[in-house]
């Protein structure tokens, strides 16, 4: 182009190009708070732009030769921006018609028709190369998208594995709005170690791929099912706040596994831990209450099935657990006089107990725990506490009403033991001496 000169047309494109620039550090300084829809806008807003003043310089700037620099950025406009294609024919169509329009009224006829042949050989062949960019770039993240997959995919189960489980799971609670509910559930083949030894490890991969079929037909599409180790399995429920649901599908999924033949003498169990909360936003304090509630599953026996609804009850005081109706009114008593020193919370059995202590136990200085020995009554609380390391530490005080009871929690490992009728100023030596005041 030997009699190139710089004009207005070209200097049209400075400007142009510090509001983009401008516009681009606000939306960088903004992420994730302007959507697709205004970011797509934005986007066509600036290459129509950028038309009109490539228009400019190829029709005002430069009326005695053939337009090039619009023809140009229409070829290379499918390489650099990805859109469906009509919207590509149609912004490409609007940008080539405005320099046409102007080239009809700048221009001599015979550099119009010229002008007009190179806009329809670009713009046919922009259409042929945004249609093979396009197919290219699909078939390059199906084949993203099918590795991605592959790779998150336990080979044996045919769920997540552990680290595509986890990241999921965070990713879910991360965007789960604050009041959905949600369930989780922590689920641990029984006697694992057995089957192998006695039935193969053969037979140990067939059962495992077998659950992970199950867990896949029996949980809903948008469930995150993923092996968590060995034979642990963890699913995350989105919108479950109904624990009798709940119970339901795990029951139902016991039933089903217990159904598996392998020529197996005893059928197949699981024990599971379940746990349903209404807006809790941290995974890992939800997952630590299932692995408590599959802890007590497992203590209890085989096959069987615990599930707790997470309690959004904060607390400021350190807590006394009364496992004992009986006895609350005396707690207040000997308590209320300290000014309020303690918060008592209450558990109407072991179960609920169990789950108050999960949830609470960092918070909990003691507890005051009513054995029966003759219907089981509190045995469970005291085995469970002993042998759970994270428990271990509280203090238990163990209210009986007979000696054999007393004994039994004692051999359990029960802190102390005391029969009911004791006086309440004894219940507050033996307390203050196990907190430590």
């Amino acid at each position: 182009m030997p009699d190139f000169k710089i004009s207005f047309s070209y200097l049209t494109l400075i400007p142009l190009l510090i509001i983009y620039f401008n516009v681009n550090l606000y939306v960088i300084k903004h992420q994730g708070e302007i959507s697709t829809a205004k970011t797509a806008a934005i986007c066509c807003t600036f290459y129509f732009w950028l038309g009109v003043v490539l228009s400019l310089m190829d029709v005002v700037a430069s009326p005695n030769t053939q337009a090039i620099w619009l023809p140009i950025a229409v070829l290379v406009f499918p390489m650099i921006y990805i859109d469906r294609i009509y919207k590509y024919c149609f912004e490409e169509f609007v940008v080539l018609a405005i320099m046409l329009v102007m080239s009809y009224f700048y221009k001599t006829y015979e550099m119009f028709i010229l002008d007009a042949h190179t806009a329809v050989s670009v713009y046919i062949v922009s259409i042929l190369s945004a249609h093979i960019v396009l197919v290219m770039r699909s078939r390059e993240t199906l084949a993203m998208t099918e590795l991605t997959r592959l790779s998150s995919m336990d080979k044996l189960t045919k769920v997540l594995n552990k680290g595509a489980l986890l990241q999921r799971i965070d990713s879910y609670f991360l965007h789960k709005p604050p009041e959905e509910p949600c369930a989780m559930c922590i689920i641990d083949l029984d006697d694992f170690k057995q089957v192998n030894d006695n039935l193969g490890h053969n037979i140990g991969d067939l059962l495992l791929e077998q659950v992970g079929k199950l867990l896949n037909e029996n949980f809903r599409a948008y469930d995150i099912v993923g092996r968590y180790g060995g034979d642990e399995f963890v699913v995350v429920m989105p919108r479950m706040g109904d624990i009798t649901i709940l119970q339901m599908r795990c029951k139902t999924l016991q039933m089903y596994i217990s159904s598996i033949n392998f020529d197996n003498d005893k059928p197949f169990t699981v024990s599971i831990g379940a746990v349903v909360n209404t807006g809790l936003k941290d995974s890992g304090k939800m997952f630590a209450m299932a692995d408590d509630a599959l802890y007590k599953s497992k203590i209890q026996g085989k096959n069987c099935c615990t599930t707790w609804v997470y309690d959004e009850m904060e607390f400021n005081k350190p807590l006394i657990l009364a496992v004992c109706i009986e006895r609350h009114n005396c707690l207040k008593e000997i308590y209320g006089e300290d000014n309020g020193k303690f918060q008592i919370i209450t558990a109407l059995n072991d179960d609920d107990a169990l789950c108050q202590i999960s949830r609470y136990h960092s918070l909990i200085r003691v507890i005051l725990l009513e054995v029966d020995q003759e219907n089981g009554r509190g045995l469970l609380v005291v085995k469970y506490m002993k042998n759970r390391e994270s428990f271990a530490r509280i203090p238990i005080v163990v209210i009986a009403k007979d000696e054999e009871s007393c004994k039994q929690a004692k051999k359990l490992g029960a802190d102390e033991a005391l029969m009911k009728d004791t006086p309440p100023a004894i219940y507050k030596k033996t307390i203050n001496k196990l907190i430590g005041i």
